[in-house]
């Protein structure tokens, strides 16, 4: 049986200027965490965005390696749909790719004039859900995510 799972990272930037991925969390269709965790930063990190990712100074020493982490990810979502907000972004920030992937930001429904509404102005317009009214906590945003797409199921 096919399942959907929704992900959501959180990013901080190298030393290079680059965004790199920190955090990933997946959740199910019942909305339940089934991933969550902090990748160790393959480059110094030169900004933690913590105003914007929730990221802090430190959060290293409990973070799991970039390849533990994806090779768990792709053993849960292999041969199921995947779900996310810009979802291309955080599969290149994670190295890999996914054949079944659903993406709310570029569903026409979502969009205004063509263009991709903020994941926060989606949750409040289809959910009446206030989010990211601070740093953001990717299991919140992939649960407003899994919410939005399972309204249409496009």
């Amino acid at each position: 049986m096919v399942r959907f799972y929704a992900i959501d990272c959180e990013m901080v930037e190298n030393d290079l200027g680059k965004s790199m991925v920190a955090r990933v969390s997946l959740v199910d269709e019942a909305l339940e965490t089934v991933l969550d965790e902090y990748i160790k930063p393959t480059r110094h990190v030169a900004d933690y965005r913590t105003s914007i990712s929730g990221i802090k100074r430190g959060y290293e020493t409990e973070a799991k390696p970039k390849d533990e982490v994806v090779r768990r990810l792709k053993s849960i979502i292999n041969g199921h749909v995947l779900v996310g907000y810009d979802v291309e972004k955080d599969l290149e920030a994670l190295g890999i790719s996914h054949s079944k992937v659903k993406d709310v930001a570029t569903y026409q429904r979502y969009q205004i004039s063509g263009q991709k509404q903020s994941l926060k102005k989606l949750a409040q317009q289809e959910l009446r859900l206030s989010i990211q009214n601070g740093p953001h906590d990717s299991v919140e945003d992939a649960k407003a995510v899994m919410r939005i797409y399972n309204k249409d199921r496009f």
